[in-house]
């Protein structure tokens, strides 16, 4: 299993991480449940009107946390890139509870992690995963 695919399954396995960014110097975290994994990039969706997109476009950079019911956890530092994929958009309307009804709608973007460095706690030992810059 790659480095991202370890990622993606503890990603898969606790749907909603919280994701932070920063206004004004402080942190601000929120639920987060869109991870998916294609052409090797982790990509999440969003709506575009939100204060985090305003957020993310001002400092791209972020944490990603997530609990396991075993209480491991992952914690990743990323840097958000917009990108207007199309193949990405269609996949995410076809997940049932999509907000979004067409890939054209003006409010859906997109984005996709790079520079990711990622640390998974389990009990006493912590593995550290690094994926290179896209």
């Amino acid at each position: 299993m790659t480095e991202l695919q370890e990622i993606m399954q503890f990603l898969d396995s606790n749907r909603i991480q919280i994701l932070s960014t920063s206004s004004d110097n402080k942190p601000i975290s929120r639920p987060i449940g869109s991870a998916m994994l294609f052409d090797n990039k982790i990509w999440y969706c969003m709506n575009n009107d939100k204060p985090m997109f305003t957020q993310l476009i001002h400092n791209p950079h972020i944490c990603i946390c997530a609990c396991a019911s075993d209480f491991s956890w992952i914690r990743i530092y990323a840097k958000v890139i917009f990108c207007d994929n199309k193949e990405v958009k269609k996949i995410y309307i076809q997940r049932p509870k999509s907000s979004f009804k067409s890939i054209d709608d003006p409010r859906f973007s997109v984005f996709f992690l790079d520079m990711v460095e990622a640390q998974i706690h389990t009990h006493k030992h912590i593995k550290t995963l690094t994926i290179p810059r896209v």
